[in-house]
């Protein structure tokens, strides 16, 4: 899979600065700079170390990553009918992250054989939109391979995603990549012509959809591209002082001689072939005991200041297509003479930095649901402010909202939405909102208390959040420490946003049956297509309980299909259906679990929701049982407005 550098002239969001509170023992102190103290204290308790070594992720074929809004985001080659994303604010840490089951298919002829998967982002009319490529075909063979598209909710990588199209529904095809020249957006892809396995162009009217001429721009022309099958595939554009070049790999990849080549563009049009002007010799082939190095992309560091290319490449020179292609991370240079200079792969466990900016200082606005941190001796909100303060105050207050985000290990960071800090103890027991340095002070264990109540405790002191000396005063500073079995360090996560509940194994989102608005109507799993019956908002009831409303049919919330006998009792009944949102099965609590997905339990039963048939199909069942820790329990938040 590949990687291009930045879609539609889009820039991250993540601004880097300098601290305004830096790390004292634990973490800041009140200068403008970090201190030479405060960065040994920090280098002792980061998350991850100041380097790395490739291979980055074992089975790892196809690899695709960007670092997006603090932090990367990795997909590789499945083969299945899933579709796996992995994000982590640490470049080693996705070896260990946990994987995201985002799509599956379900259509027979495009569900199976999941290649190859690539996520751009594009500016749409509506907003930031990601659009992932997938190779996919059917269960039989590899005959029925084919390019397919899918388009996030928003802005956030994880999604949830809504199937497109296809752009060549008829023929096969694989490895496809979008690139903008001069405001227009094009697709570039591989298929058989003849003999020979190819990279075309063509121009598109929207992110599915090519219009006009399809030609051939590389053809395996050299000794060097035809080692095992004349091969040219997974194309890639980059673009450097003004200058674009198409990369692409070379060969057949069950060879160790799959290789990387270059082709420039010379003339105005992308899709003529006499405007391309292919170079005579590999860019980057195997070496260092690394073979077969291909199917590349590309990605930036998260301070902007270095280019990496991302590539497969085996241990053995024998191991071909297989599952032991593992993913691997480079930074390359640009020539002299402005071409790219992507080296020779590095030899498996050799050290190497890990890539600029990634240890901070910075901030980012990561993707997200937005929560309230609502104090359960208090009903305040835990806010920042401008100067990295921490305090609880009126939940109307907009620096009350933030993202509760997974960061490795079974942590959460608390991200302040308006001003991008992450939640710090500071020493002392005391608080800060202040910028990523990659400190374990910056993380929190997210524990369920009584009820729906939840307590948060800090990765490097295990200290309490708590408002101090358990204050139920508006202006309160927040610290740590304390008795983790009072009240005072329970607090309750309240959904800012509307999202869909995206199940953890097949990527399909809780939906009402044919979208009724009807009392009954069954919950069942469904793709996501937009629908506002696949989409949520919760409503605060009493202690750390809610009530989830379908945006579909106002005063209409999950609920469990109980039945009041005349003593008043409910039996129990597994099925979850739409009830009124007054019915006493209609609450629920949540608890953030530490693969970073959701469980979902009813308040009446204390039983949590599940996927009944165990199954990745459209209308498989909603149900409530006995909690046993399976896949099929586990849900994702993901915003969907």
């Amino acid at each position: 899979m590949k990687m291009k550098q930045k879609m539609m002239s889009l820039k991250s969001l993540l601004s880097v600065g300098v601290l305004t509170a830096s790390l004292t023992a634990c973490g800041l102190t009140q200068q403008n700079e970090i201190t030479d103290t405060a960065q040994n204290s920090a280098a002792n308790v980061k998350i991850a170390a100041d380097t790395f070594a490739n291979p980055l992720f074992r089975n790892g074929a196809d690899p695709w990553m960007h670092y997006f809004n603090g932090n990367y985001y990795l997909t590789t080659t499945t083969w299945t009918s899933q579709l796996v994303m992995r994000k982590s604010p640490t470049i080693a840490g996705l070896a260990d992250a946990p994987a995201h089951y985002v799509w599956s298919g379900d259509d027979p002829s495009r569900a199976f054989n999941f290649w190859a998967f690539e996520f751009h982002p594009i500016e749409r009319p509506e907003g930031l939109r990601w659009y992932i490529i997938i190779t996919s075909g059917v269960e039989e063979s590899f005959g029925g391979q084919k390019n397919h598209i899918l388009e996030s909710e928003g802005s956030d990588p994880m999604g949830p995603y809504q199937y497109k199209g296809t752009p060549m529904p008829d023929h096969w095809n694989i490895d496809g990549s979008y690139f903008e020249h001069n405001g227009e957006l094009y697709f570039t892809w591989s298929e058989w012509h003849g003999p020979e396995q190819v990279n075309l162009v063509s121009k598109m009217s929207n992110p599915w959809t090519l219009v006009g001429e399809r030609n051939v721009i590389t053809r395996p022309e050299y000794e060097w591209e035809r080692s095992g099958l004349p091969v040219n595939e997974g194309p890639e554009i980059i673009k450097h002082n003004g200058r674009v070049f198409l990369t692409h790999s070379s060969s057949f990849c069950n060879t160790e001689d799959y290789k990387l080549a270059v082709v420039e563009l010379v003339g105005d049009d992308p899709v003529k072939p006499e405007s391309w002007k292919k170079f005579d010799e590999p860019f980057f082939s195997k070496a260092n005991g690394v073979y077969g190095p291909g199917h590349h992309g590309f990605f930036t560091s998260p301070d902007g200041s270095e280019e990496w290319l991302i590539y497969h490449g085996n241990s053995s020179p024998t191991d071909g297509c297989s599952g032991t292609r593992a993913a691997r991370a480079q930074p390359f240079t640009w020539t002299d003479e402005g071409l790219p200079n992507f080296g020779e792969p590095l030899m498996d466990k050799q050290q190497l930095p890990v890539p600029s900016g990634e240890q901070g200082p910075l901030k980012a606005k990561v993707e997200g649901v937005r929560y309230k941190v609502v104090s359960r001796d208090s009903d305040l909100c835990l806010a920042a402010n401008s100067q990295g303060e921490t305090q609880v105050t009126e939940c109307s207050n907009p620096a009350t909202n933030w993202v509760v985000d997974p960061a490795n290990d079974g942590f959460y960071r608390f991200v302040n939405y308006q001003y991008g800090t992450f939640l710090t103890e500071t020493g002392e027991n005391s608080v800060s909102s202040s910028d990523w340095i990659s400190s374990n002070y910056q993380r929190w264990s997210v524990d369920a208390s009584e009820h729906g109540w939840l307590r948060f405790a800090n990765a490097q002191t295990i200290g309490h959040l708590q408002a101090a000396a358990c204050s139920k005063e508006s202006g309160s500073a927040v610290e740590t420490g304390g008795d983790r079995f009072t009240t005072c360090t329970d607090w309750r996560l309240e959904p800012v946003d509307s999202f869909a509940m995206i199940n953890a194994n097949s990527g399909k989102v809780v939906s009402v049956a044919q979208c009724s608005q009807e009392a009954d109507a069954n919950i069942e799993q469904q793709a996501y297509t937009d629908s506002a019956c696949q989409k949520w908002k919760t409503t605060a009831t009493d202690m750390g309980y809610y009530t989830f409303e379908s945006l579909n049919a106002p005063g209409m919330c999950l609920a469990v299909n109980g039945v009041s006998d005349d003593d008043g009792k409910v039996d129990i009944a597994d099925n979850l259906v739409q009830a009124a949102c007054s019915e006493a099965d209609s609450q629920w609590r949540f608890e953030p679990m530490q693969n970073g997905t959701m469980r979902m339990t009813s308040r009446n039963y204390g039983l949590s929701m599940k996927v009944e048939g165990e199954s990745i199909d459209n209308g498989d069942n909603i149900i409530q049982q006995v909690w046993k820790d399976t896949i099929y329990q586990h849900f994702y938040f993901r915003v969907a407005e």
